[in-house]
């Protein structure tokens, strides 16, 4: 292996044996590139990023398209590219001839990787070559500002209508300087979590990948799960419609597009198949009680009836819990749950009643035969 002791990152990335060693880990290549690394530790920074890289494009691929679709998106990608006047590296890729060369004679496969790595945006890979995520064609001919946080921590945000939000890690946000009299918009890849000012008269919308967000006063959070396929909207407090982008630009009436849209309210979250475009509303993994003006309940219980006691749980939650009243008002509940999440709220009060719950369309349904004997 004495003939990768000048190797530089790139050359790593493009290098056969060592491209077959991350996408097949054989046993006995490991063996060998272990040795290499202990004999030749001043190279382990190229190795471990080549490693990186080529392990996110063949993450990326795992939908197995064929060698004429790579290609197109790859020759969509290099067109965007050119047009970028902003990207100061493109000149880099265009006249190296030695790049050139090697990318001429690669399958499109490992000319992804090639571009990928001679920008150094593997982030704009995930994003331009999947062919749902849009953010490009959205914000292009736009006069946007628009903020990427290339770090590894989250990055706070104050835009011009007071509204704030935090950019998580590998995302990014586009928005104009000022918003428009009638609407407020953005456009975000990635995940962000949003507090937006309330203006009834602008509605706040963001654009994400499929998904169209409208609201006009809120806390929720959005994320894209380009590995799952999935994008999904959460609510904290308050009130959120979330729309297909489709159908969001192609219907005209207000009336007919709220029919197609789905409103979440506080402690609900929607999840988006990319692959389906379905949408379901279900609860949040971990819902928060709703901060209010009332003195904050403590949930200690002593032979409180349980229609009382889910009722409270309802209004703290501000979710939607479905219970017959009178069936469970003779169904004594003592417990301490101040220090238990919701589910685990649920879960002791329905052990102590012998009842069961469970979820549906974002709404938590209590099944019970009652208490009387």
């Amino acid at each position: 292996m004495n003939r990768y002791k000048d190797y530089s990152l790139e050359d790593f990335v493009l290098d056969a044996q060592f491209q077959n060693w991350v996408r097949y880990k054989r046993q006995a290549e490991t063996a060998s590139w272990q040795n290499y690394l202990a004999k030749n530790p001043s190279q382990s920074k190229d190795i471990t990023q080549a490693k990186s890289l080529l392990e996110s494009v063949y993450s990326h691929y795992k939908t197995h398209l064929n060698d004429s679709e790579i290609d197109f998106e790859i020759h969509q990608l290099l067109d965007k590219i050119r047009n970028d006047k902003n990207t100061i590296q493109e000149a880099e890729v265009l006249n190296a001839p030695r790049r050139a060369m090697v990318l001429g004679k690669l399958p499109a496969f490992w000319a992804a990787a090639s571009i990928i790595f001679v920008l150094g945006l593997g982030w704009l890979y995930q994003d331009k070559l999947n062919p749902k995520n849009n953010y490009v064609n959205l914000t292009a001919g736009k006069s946007l500002k628009e903020i990427i946080n290339d770090t590894k921590v989250n990055k706070i945000i104050v835009l011009s209508d007071g509204s704030k939000l935090i950019l998580k890690p590998k995302s990014r946000l586009s928005f104009p300087e000022k918003f428009l009299a009638d609407k407020r918009e953005t456009y975000l890849s990635g995940d962000a979590f949003f507090e937006v000012s309330k203006d009834s008269k602008r509605p706040f919308l963001v654009y994400t990948n499929d998904l169209v967000t409208k609201v006009l006063g809120t806390s929720f959070a959005i994320s894209e799960g380009n590995a799952t396929h999935k994008t999904t909207v959460e609510v904290t407090e308050g009130k959120v419609s979330v729309f297909r982008q489709n159908d969001f630009l192609d219907t005209k009436s207000q009336k007919m597009l709220q029919s197609k849209g789905m409103v979440l309210t506080a402690n609900q979250k929607l999840v988006f198949e990319q692959e389906s475009s379905h949408m379901l509303k279900t609860i949040r993994d971990k819902p928060e009680v709703v901060i209010s003006n009332e003195t904050p309940k403590t949930f200690n219980f002593a032979n409180v009836p349980a229609s009382v006691v889910l009722g409270d749980l309802r209004d703290a939650y501000q979710v939607d819990i479905i219970f017959d009243k009178d069936l469970l008002y003779d169904c004594p509940v003592t417990a301490s749950l101040t220090r238990q999440s919701l589910f685990e709220k649920l879960d002791i009060i329905c052990e102590i009643i012998e009842a069961r719950y469970e979820m549906l369309d974002g709404k938590i349904v209590v099944y019970s035969k009652g208490c009387k004997n």
